[in-house]
């Protein structure tokens, strides 16, 4: 992996490791309304997806170009800090599915 992951004052970026040249960056208020989404946040790679947890809301970003697969609001959770674990590939991988599965049901029923 040639990219290094930041996130800082409200903004998600790929960083070329090798010239230190921003690859893509994103503004999460792009896709978050919350005043506080440039505060603290967490962010987890695994494989081709960049996991943001955010102000109560969990994105999934396409770590080559930064763009959104998806987003789960967290409804009922609050709009606190988000931790992000992974305890292996096969139950990280389940519950991002699982995650993505929820906001798209959201989305369906929203629509």
């Amino acid at each position: 992996m040639d990219s290094l992951y930041i996130f800082s004052n409200g903004r998600v970026a790929a960083i070329n490791k090798k010239d230190g040249s921003i690859t893509w960056e994103i503004r999460l208020k792009e896709y978050i309304s919350s005043s506080t989404a440039h505060h603290v946040g967490q962010l987890l790679l695994e494989g081709s997806k960049l996991y943001v947890g955010v102000a109560g809301v969990l994105l999934c970003l396409n770590a080559k170009d930064g763009s959104l697969v998806w987003k789960n609001e967290l409804k009922g959770w609050g709009y606190n800090f988000v931790s992000i674990g992974n305890a292996g590939n096969e139950a990280g991988a389940a519950a991002m599915a699982q995650a993505a599965s929820n906001s798209a049901a959201v989305t369906a029923a929203t629509s």
